[in-house]
């Protein structure tokens, strides 16, 4: 679909029942100044609201050469666009899939194919480093100039003997015509909330669109697992043996 920020914004002001329309979100509009002011703290909160499968995606890790200064042994570099990790499913697992393990939540079902990080077994912890974090290899330790920037990195004990570490991750979209329908319904009805009061300077229809919201993130989830097939899921894919 062809989406963008501003006809997103557009459904949102018109929910509210503001007059006109922007046609861009940076332009110099009283409407478009507010929804500029708010639109990347709600556009990823609902991000990371779901597992949202068109926003999850897999990533090799970069190995730091700089040792972290206690308990973890390497740092991995996390991607830019890195938002979270995927969550753990918590519903009783086929052990055929899932395994237990632990993950950016505390221990829990993991799903054998999304494994938020690999080698699944290696416990870790995400920490943002600064540029000019010290080396404890020198002797003292001396800031180490290398080229990995501040940012954050995945503090592990896994040091790549099977390979690169990966992970399965939610990242942050710029391209909105990669959004579904129904994400694209709930984060209307989500903006239209945080613009409420100050569009209108009515508490009801922020009160109403906070509720609208919630009850669309209900279909916008089914809409979700839809994508996603599960060979446990009763019916067939075979046309031929479905008796069609």
């Amino acid at each position: 679909m062809n989406y963008s920020a501003a006809s997103i914004s557009n459904l949102a002001l018109g929910r509210l029942g503001a007059r006109g329309q922007i046609t861009d979100i940076n332009e110099d509009s009283p409407n478009a100044v507010k929804v500029l002011a708010v639109w990347d703290h709600v556009f990823q909160e609902l991000l990371s609201e779901r597992d949202w499968k068109f926003a999850k995606t897999r990533s090799q890790l970069q190995l730091s050469p700089v040792v972290p200064l206690y308990t973890f042994k390497y740092a991995w570099a996390l991607p830019s666009d890195f938002l979270r990790f995927v969550r753990p499913q918590k519903l009783p697992p086929d052990r055929n899939y899932y395994y237990w393990g632990w993950g950016p939540e505390g221990s829990g079902w993991y799903h054998r194919n999304d494994p938020p990080f690999w080698p699944s077994d290696s416990p870790y912890k995400i920490e943002t480093l600064t540029a000019g974090w010290v080396s404890p290899l020198s002797n003292p330790p001396v800031p180490y100039p290398g080229p990995f920037p501040s940012g954050p990195y995945a503090l592990t004990n896994y040091g790549g003997w099977y390979g690169s570490a990966m992970i399965t991750y939610i990242r942050l979209i710029s391209d909105y015509t990669q959004l579904m329908p129904g994400f694209v319904n709930c984060l209307a009805w989500c903006l239209a909330a945080e613009l409420a009061v100050g569009v209108t300077e009515d508490k009801v229809k922020f009160q109403q669109a906070e509720q609208m919201y919630r009850d669309s993130l209900n279909s916008a989830e089914a809409q979700n697992e839809c994508m996603d097939f599960s060979e446990d899921e009763s019916g067939s894919t075979s046309w031929e043996s479905a008796g069609r």
